[in-house]
Parts: C-alpha cells; sequence; structure tokens
C-alpha cells in the first residue's frame, strides 16, 4: 500500500517531503498506558499542503518494520514539524525543534485544542485488549493510518492558520523538557496499598515495579499544570495520613522543600517592594498589628489579609500602606493595558501574553491569572536549575505542586546536595524555602 513507508526508496522520498512544514503523530504500542511503559508502534507524517499522509512501522505485526534509530534520523532532518503533545513525543524521540500544536493553541486562544481521536475498529480492540501493552501492534495498521487522517484534518486548518504565541519557546522546549524529565522518574509507592486508597481505574497503566506515573498538562489558559493519570489527582493528594502512607521513597527519604509566601513574594519582585529573609507573611504582619512579637493567631489573619490583597480585596483600614497601595496601582494597570485597543497584558519572565481572547475578565480574575502564570514560569526556571544540578546524582525530583518540590533523597548524595538545592531555589534570598523530609508523603 502506497501510504505505507517500509523500502528505502520510499524513506529517501519521505526525506525530501520533510524539507516542507509537515505534521507528526507518534503511534505508541497502547494509548491508554502512560508513555514512559510503552514503546514505538509507528510513526504518521503528513506534509501540510497535501492530501494525505504515511505512516511508517516501526513495531507492527503487519509491516515490513524500519529501524526506529533510521526513523529517528530521519525526523532530525525534517525542517519544520508539528505534533499534538511534544512532552509526550520526547518519550519516542529526542526532537527539541518541535512544535506543539495544542500548546501554541491553548497560548493563543486560552482553551482547549479539540480534535478528532476515534475509530470504531481501535475502540472494539481496547474492549477486548486494553492491559495488552502492544495493542497497537495487531491492530490493523490501516486503521491505525485512518485514524491518524481524521485526526490530521481535524486540526489542519489551526496548523495553516496559527501564529507563533508570545513566550511560546519557554513553554515549548524548557517547560516541556522540564515536566518530561520529572515525570520519568516516577514517585515511589507500595502498589497494593496505593491502588487500594487511591483507586486507579487500571493500575497496569502506570504502575510498575514500585513507581506510579503521573502526567502534567500543560494546556491551561494560565500554563499552570495539573497532573492527573489514570484518575489519580497527583497535584492534590489528600492530606489525611491513610492516602500519603502508601507512598514510599525509592531511596532514603522524601524532602519536600516549599516555597514561604510565594506569591506575596513574586507580587513583590513585580511592584519593586523589598522583603527580607523572615516569612513574608510575619512582616507585613508587624505593620498591621504594631508589634515585632506575633502570634500564632496574628500570623493566620496576616495570610488571609495578604491573600485577599493580592487579588485585589484591600481591606479599608490598610490601604494606606505602601505594599498595598503599590499592589493596587499594578491591578489597576493592568486592567487599562489589558483593556486598550489591541491591549494585552504580559508575564515578564516568560514572555507570555493575555489577550482579549480572555472573555470575561475582570480585574481579580486578571490578576489570578498573572498570579500563576508568574508562579509556573519562575518555576520552570527553578527546576530547569535543579535538574541540570541533580544530572549526576541518585537524588531526584519526583513530584512537583505549584508552591512545593518533592525530592526522593539518597543519603549518598549527602547532606551537602539539600543545602545546594536551598540554594538553587531561593535564588540568591528571593525565595526563601523551608524543608520537611519523611519515609512517607506524611510530611
Amino acid at each position: 500500500m502506497f501510504y505505507i513507508v517500509e523500502e528505502k526508496s520510499k524513506l529517501e522520498r519521505l526525506s525530501k517531503m520533510l524539507t516542507q512544514p509537515c505534521y507528526l503523530e507518534v503511534i505508541s504500542s497502547n494509548d491508554k498506558y502512560h508513555p514512559k511503559l510503552t514503546n514505538t508502534c509507528a510513526v504518521y507524517i503528513r506534509e501540510i499542503e497535501s492530501d494525505s499522509g504515511y505512516i511508517i512501522p516501526i513495531n507492527h505485526s503487519e509491516g515490513l518494520n524500519v529501524e526506529k534509530e533510521r526513523v529517528y534520523e530521519l525526523l532530525l532532518s525534517a525542517k519544520t514539524l508539528y505534533t499534538l503533545n511534544k512532552k509526550n513525543l520526547l518519550y519516542y524521540f529526542n526532537l527539541q525543534e518541535v512544535m506543539d500544536l495544542s500548546l501554541m493553541y491553548s497560548m493563543t486562544y486560552y482553551k482547549k485544542l479539540e480534535y478528532v481521536r476515534d475509530s470504531a475498529t481501535i475502540n472494539w480492540y481496547y474492549r477486548q485488549y486494553e492491559s495488552n501493552i502492544n495493542i497497537n501492534s495487531i491492530v490493523p495498521i490501516v486503521k491505525l493510518y485512518e485514524r491518524c487522517e481524521d485526526t490530521y484534518n481535524s486540526v489542519a486548518e489551526v496548523i495553516k492558520s496559527i501564529k507563533i504565541p508570545a513566550g511560546f519557546d519557554f513553554y515549548n522546549k524548557t517547560a516541556t523538557n522540564v515536566f518530561y524529565l520529572i515525570e520519568q522518574n516516577g514517585i515511589g509507592v507500595n502498589e497494593n496499598d496505593f491502588n487500594n486508597i487511591h483507586k486507579p481505574r487500571n493500575p497496569i497503566l502506570n504502575t510498575k515495579n514500585s513507581s506510579v506515573y503521573s502526567s502534567y498538562n500543560l494546556y491551561h489558559a494560565t500554563s499552570r499544570p495539573t497532573n492527573n493519570f489514570n484518575s489519580v489527582n497527583f497535584a492534590a493528594i489528600n492530606k489525611a495520613a491513610e492516602y500519603r502512607e502508601c507512598f514510599k521513597p525509592k531511596n532514603d527519604f522524601f524532602v519536600e522543600f516549599d516555597f514561604d509566601g510565594y506569591h506575596l513574594r513574586l507580587l513583590a519582585d513585580q511592584i519593586e517592594y523589598e522583603l527580607s529573609k523572615e516569612s513574608a507573611h510575619k512582616q507585613l504582619a508587624k505593620n498591621y498589628f504594631g508589634t515585632e512579637d506575633i502570634s500564632e493567631e496574628q500570623y493566620l489573619q496576616a495570610k488571609q489579609i495578604n491573600f485577599h490583597a493580592i487579588y485585589g480585596k484591600i481591606p479599608e483600614e490598610h490601604k494606606n500602606l505602601r505594599i498595598f497601595k503599590d499592589i493596587q496601582e499594578y491591578i489597576d494597570n493592568m486592567w487599562k493595558s489589558f483593556n486598550e485597543k489591541d491591549g494585552y497584558v504580559w508575564n515578564t519572565q516568560s514572555g507570555k501574553y493575555f489577550t482579549n481572547e480572555l472573555k470575561e475578565m475582570h480585574p481579580a480574575k486578571l490578576m489570578n491569572y498573572m498570579m500563576q502564570s508568574l508562579e509556573t514560569s519562575n518555576n520552570i526556571t527553578i527546576l530547569k536549575n535543579v535538574l541540570r544540578y541533580l544530572r549526576d546524582k541518585k537524588s531526584f525530583i519526583t513530584l512537583y505542586t505549584y508552591d512545593a518540590i518533592l525530592f526522593d533523597f539518597s543519603k549518598e548524595d549527602g547532606k551537602g546536595t539539600l543545602t545546594d538545592i536551598k540554594t538553587i531555589m531561593e535564588n540568591e534570598g528571593k525565595y526563601p524555602v523551608n524543608f520537611k523530609y519523611s519515609t512517607n508523603l506524611v510530611l
């Protein structure tokens, strides 16, 4: 069949096609499994201006399979490649220049890119054999090809019309790589206890050798990732002990570093208000209550005041404090810029724009979006630096949850490793962190 690329002559023809912008889809051995646990079944490629695409079998029962390394060499020669999920693609091919179409769409229109991903025949196979790790190798290759064709046709107009949004490189390259690397590590668990308490839909899909694998979704309006897979929300694990005792480090300890007053400090950066290393909430509490000796009750009240103030609900009795005047001015200026003709506001760290494609906005909501965006971009930079530092260590990042990073720590790396991580995260003292450790997630 002409659309199946197996012979050398067809690969050479395909190589010439890749000088033009193309769409790429990797077909894993099983769509339902976490990509960490799967292999490459086939690759679908289609030139953007072409009427049809091609499928290259790599591990399929019906094809004269092409060596994966040969396919990789071919893809590396491509001029411009689009794909629907670059982070997942990296599990199969290290193609750094590929452009994530779903990311482009979410950064432009602030919503999820919808596309066709359905086939009655393939669905039948999955109903019968979902747990078969190599199910796609026995699905008729023509049906895999047809599904890829349908998917491409459903996004073709987006590919042809969309422009690269501001800040795209930061998320397409740095963020995608950061979360791909974190996912690969998995999270240590007692499998029976984890399955009993968290009740994943089908444990085999993302659990192996006492590790459970999560998946960060980067396609949100603020770019703040969620982390759900197999019916488990890893970004919001229940605080109750029974939900956390099932997690066990692969090394010696879990060590959690969490930021002090993180959103408050990120905002202080934007308005150029200087905070010391002391608890940010306690520093402001001293202004609210006129004392250096802050009680626990006063500290909690200050946290509540600060939380509301960040999002524009500045208490009347404190509105004349310099920090709140500056916050209000920051919110007002953002809202004014957003509402101008062709107006927008932007994240100064990542370059991400927020435009009038965002509907039903108001000052507090826009402020919320900006704070989540600043939190995410700052954390991505920190995570990148920590990952680089840990490259030759046994310890690794095992989970990221917005204002905290969880490490699976090996004593072989020495206490100095924890000191170095703390230094990297604090960024010259701008973002002080606290840490806790335990042999489970009851921290």
